[in-house]
């Protein structure tokens, strides 16, 4: 038996493999981009993933979406907040939600002018703004900053909408 061509057709067979192998690792999907700034969840993550990401002990209540809303601690710009986590009853994420308070009020307008000009730099713009706050509407899901100043309470929430909740901007 002649063995002198088995060599180069075996490098063929292992050439071919290797590039078969190659082309599949670069079509497989890039993981998904993360919607907001402050978390990098996205919106396919499950609870369970969720659970992974942050951990298996959150504050839990019923979400405005139907399902639940997942809580946990969460520093941010180098300010104490909440992420809040809100799932829809079909268990799919709706809204990724960072929350502060502060004991001063212009604690907040400061930052909220911070996150309004950074929003307007990545989106190219404004839509709406309103005395209470601003949305950006964006076929990738709205994006929601508003203010709560009262005697008792003085909060900031910076909120990241999924597409399926989101609406149009009103006439």
């Amino acid at each position: 038996m002649n063995y002198s061509n088995a060599k180069p057709a075996k490098m063929s067979v292992l050439l071919s493999l290797a590039l078969f192998a190659l082309f599949l690792s670069g079509c497989q999907k890039p993981a998904p981009a993360a919607p907001s700034p402050f978390s990098e969840v996205s919106w396919e993550y499950s609870a369970e993933d969720l659970f992974a990401y942050e951990g298996d002990e959150p504050v839990t209540y019923d979400s405005v979406y139907g399902g639940i809303c997942y809580t946990y601690p969460k520093t941010w710009q180098e300010r104490p907040g909440t992420i809040k986590y809100m799932y829809n009853q079909e268990e799919r994420l709706m809204c990724i939600a960072w929350t502060c308070s502060a004991e001063e009020e212009q604690e907040l307008f400061d930052l909220y002018d911070i996150i309004e000009e950074s929003v307007n730099t990545q989106t190219g713009g404004t839509d709406k703004t309103s005395n209470s706050g601003h949305v950006w509407y964006r076929d990738e899901g709205n994006i929601i900053l508003s203010l709560m100043i009262t005697s008792d309470l003085k909060a900031l929430q910076y909120a990241y909408l999924h597409p399926e909740v989101s609406s149009p901007p009103k006439e």
